[in-house]
């Protein structure tokens, strides 16, 4: 008998080791003449759950975060060989492309949020959730802050209490940028999160409503009415076209003789609107909103906003101007959350707008730490920095001279490890480095000297990825596809510079795939600009971005509520309750 526990001993541990074993295992032993027979089950809860001292121990991995990047994030995670813990003031995340839809009415807020505990649902590893903010990160004890998001029904303070983590995953995302500009914090709208949206909801209701009073004057009528969007991005465009929309069709059937005081007027300090896209959208853009009656103003810089006016300066004039609102929304950028600048300072990340990661996304000074998503970019190494090793490699002969020829073997290696060198080529319709150095019959060699000065035209290229849902998401996929691998990872994340015949990597880089992006228009119009420059405009545009949206909703009920409420939308009309 003591053989075959001793044999069980050992088989347990040997689940314990290797938890990608079959979770059900029938043991056959001959102790004393006679079979024993044992089924081991549940190998992968129990196993690590009842190790004692000396044995292998599941690793902690707290997430910060549920927006884009911490979802997919967690999503992706396989691994059963963490323990993870999930710390974020909401419990839920939030479809955001969709939030402009949610403020008129179009979508129904419920139809854009899933409970993050039924995302990680069904996963084979420990996941735990906290719904509390994280106020301070202590890298020496290895350690997360958190504060309730709930207070206490007796009135006392919110709790307190601490997580230890052996990864930190940090997906924050990040706040509204005000520019420090008076008064926006206080009067402004935001369209970051789902109780913004639904503040803007009611509040566009309220004012008409008000106006609607007999005993208003006119001129607060127009007041009452005149609706402002600050920032002609993405959001700020799709917000005014949605609510261009809902008083077009909707409001203006409801409450007819308030049509003549209704203005919404877009608020730009460019030259121009959706600069991050073609110029030919820009152009569309701009005419559609100038037919549609929406007051365009670009050029205009907001210096202050009070309860009934936001001043503006204009940069052709360098007058200010002062405008009357019923409502205003803020959408002009994002800026760092308080605990992520306290952290930089901490790491000494100082004079910086987010916090810079490498490559794999681990924070630049901190081993065991990562942050992705929009509190965090990427510091992309410059091949300045490696202009020696390139050449070296290049220079097979050690001539002290590099031909054409010796750089072309190598092109698709730098490329991949340097992306602004592939950007450059790009942009410049070069078939390889030939176009950069010269012909290979011009018989052209070059120096280091001569090599650095053309090179460093290259490192110009480099940019930083947008704050979009996209990048944020394609982080979260491939950092959890990295935990997977953990192992690889460890060895040797980033390996050598990787030229052939000299290392490969163990672990790629992050790299950003572009997928395209929308600008719904409004009157079932968008625009889009897609990979290889490809630019469409339209109605069929806009059938083309109900297919992705709802595709890209996080469950199947998220998808179907969403298509439900378009479908309403186009039966009923938006609903102008105050809800």
């Amino acid at each position: 008998m003591n053989a075959g526990s001793s044999f069980f001993q050992r088989a347990s541990a040997a689940f314990r080791r290797y938890p990608f074993l079959p979770k059900a295992l029938v043991i056959v032993t001959i102790s004393g003449g006679g079979l024993a027979a044992s089924t081991q089950t549940n190998l992968l809860g129990t196993a690590y759950a009842d190790a004692g001292e000396g044995e292998v121990k599941r690793k902690k991995v707290v997430v910060l975060g549920t927006g884009w990047a911490g979802m997919s994030f967690l999503k992706t995670l396989k691994d059963p060989s963490y323990d993870v813990q999930i710390v974020s003031p909401r419990n839920f995340f939030v479809f955001t492309p969709l939030l402009p839809s949610v403020t008129v009415g179009t979508v129904e807020a419920r139809s854009v949020v899933e409970p993050i505990r039924k995302i990680v649902r069904g996963k084979k590893f420990d996941v735990q959730f906290k719904e509390a903010e994280c106020y301070k990160i202590d890298t020496d004890k290895k350690k997360v802050h958190c504060r309730s998001s709930q207070e206490s029904s007796l009135g006392r303070s919110a709790e307190e209490f601490s997580v230890d983590y052996d990864y930190l995953v940090i997906a924050m995302g990040a706040r509204s940028n005000t520019f420090n500009t008076p008064g926006v914090v206080e009067h402004a709208h935001f369209l970051k999160e789902i109780e913004d949206a639904k503040k803007i909801r009611r509040n566009v209701i309220d004012c008409f409503e008000r106006a609607n009073l007999p005993s208003v004057p006119e001129e607060e009528k127009k007041r009452l009415l005149n609706f402002v969007v600050v920032g002609g991005g993405p959001a700020g465009v799709e917000f005014a076209a949605e609510l261009h929309d809902l008083v077009t069709e909707d409001l203006f059937k409801l409450y007819p003789h308030l049509k003549e005081y209704v203005n919404i007027t877009l608020l730009e300090a460019g030259d121009n609107i959706l600069n991050m896209f073609d110029k030919r959208i820009t152009a569309f853009a701009e005419e559609k909103f100038k037919r549609d009656g929406i007051n365009l103003k670009t050029g205009s810089m907001v210096v202050k906003v009070s309860d009934r006016e936001i001043t503006t300066k204009e940069q052709s004039t360098g007058k200010t101007v002062a405008i009357p609102y019923g409502m205003v929304v803020w959408s002009t950028g994002i800026g760092t959350r308080p605990v992520v600048t306290d952290f930089m300072k901490q790491i000494g990340q100082t004079n910086r707008r987010v916090l810079a990661t490498d490559e794999w996304l681990r924070v630049e000074g901190c081993t065991d730490i990562y942050a992705l998503g929009d509190c965090a970019t990427i510091n992309q190494r410059t091949v300045m920095e490696d202009i020696a090793a390139i050449f070296s490699k290049a220079d097979k002969n050690n001539s002290g001279t590099l031909k054409v020829e010796d750089f072309k073997e190598v092109i698709h290696d730098i490329s991949e490890r340097y992306p602004q060198i592939e950007i450059y080529l790009k942009k410049n319709q070069m078939k390889g480095f030939a176009d950069l150095l010269g012909s290979a019959e011009d018989g052209i060699e070059i120096n280091i000297e001569k090599f650095k000065k053309l090179l460093s035209e290259v490192d110009l290229q480099m940019k930083t990825l947008p704050a979009t849902a996209q990048v944020a998401a394609q982080q979260g996929a491939y950092l959890a596809d990295c935990f997977n691998r953990m192992e690889i990872c460890e060895k040797n994340p980033e390996g050598p510079i990787r030229f052939r015949g000299t290392g490969q990597h163990r672990f790629r880089p992050f790299r950003y795939k572009h997928l395209g992006q929308f600008a719904p228009l409004g009157g079932e119009q968008a625009a889009a600009q897609l990979p290889g420059d490809w630019v469409s405009i339209g109605q069929s545009t806009q059938w083309l971005w109900y297919s992705v949206y709802a595709s890209k909703s996080v469950s199947w009920r998220t998808r179907i509520s969403v298509v439900t409420d378009w479908v309403r939308r186009f039966t009923f009309g938006r609903d102008s309750s105050r809800i």
